[in-house]
C-alpha cells in the first residue's frame, strides 16, 4: 500500500473510506512510499438496511384473517404477503454501496484501491461497480472488515498480497 491509495470497507449497514497518507517525513518525501497510515475521509450509513418490515409497510401478514360468510359460502380474508420486500431492500442497499464505491474511486482517482466486503454480498456489489473503478482495484477481500481497526487494515491487505 502506498500514499494516495484508497481502502474501502463496507457491509449492508455502513461504509468507511480511508485514504493512505504519509506516516513520516520519509514517506512524504517519496523515499519510503509504503510507510503509510490510513485517514478516514468518508463514512456512510445505510439506514434502510436497519429498518424493520413494520416500518416499511402498514399491514402485517394475517392481520385480517376473518373473511365473510355471505350467501352460505366462506371466503378467505386477506393473507398479507411480503412481496419479496426483504430482497428488494437488500438489493437497494447493494446498489447504493456499489454507487458509493464507484463515486469514491472516481472522485479521489487513486493509483489503486483495496476493498473489504462480506462474502455474501461481495459478488453482487462488484457486478454493479463501474468498470473504471474495477480496473483500479488491487485487492478485494471477501471478508467483513468494517469493525477492524484502521491499523489492522494495512496489515490485513499486506498479508493478502504477500
Amino acid at each position: 500500500m502506498k500514499v494516495g491509495d484508497l481502502v474501502i470497507v463496507s457491509d449492508l449497514g455502513e461504509m468507511k473510506i480511508y485514504k493512505a497518507q504519509p506516516r513520516d517525513l520519509e514517506a512524504e518525501a517519496g523515499l519510503k512510499p509504503d510507510h503509510v497510515k490510513l485517514d478516514l475521509i468518508d463514512a456512510k450509513d445505510y439506514v434502510l438496511s436497519h429498518w424493520k418490515v413494520h416500518d416499511l409497510v402498514t399491514d402485517d401478514a394475517g392481520q385480517f384473517k376473518g373473511g365473510s360468510m355471505g350467501r352460505g359460502e366462506f371466503t378467505q380474508g386477506s393473507i398479507g404477503d411480503r412481496h419479496e420486500l426483504y430482497k428488494r431492500v437488500e438489493e437497494e442497499v447493494i446498489e447504493a454501496i456499489a454507487k458509493d464505491i464507484s463515486d469514491a474511486v472516481a472522485a479521489n482517482n487513486p493509483p489503486k484501491w483495496y476493498l473489504g466486503l462480506p462474502e455474501p454480498i461481495y459478488d453482487r456489489v462488484m457486478e454493479k461497480v463501474s468498470d473504471a473503478a474495477k480496473e483500479k482495484l488491487f485487492i478485494g477481500l471477501k471478508k467483513d472488515l468494517i469493525k477492524a481497526d484502521k491499523n489492522e487494515l494495512i496489515e490485513t491487505f499486506k498479508k493478502k498480497f504477500d
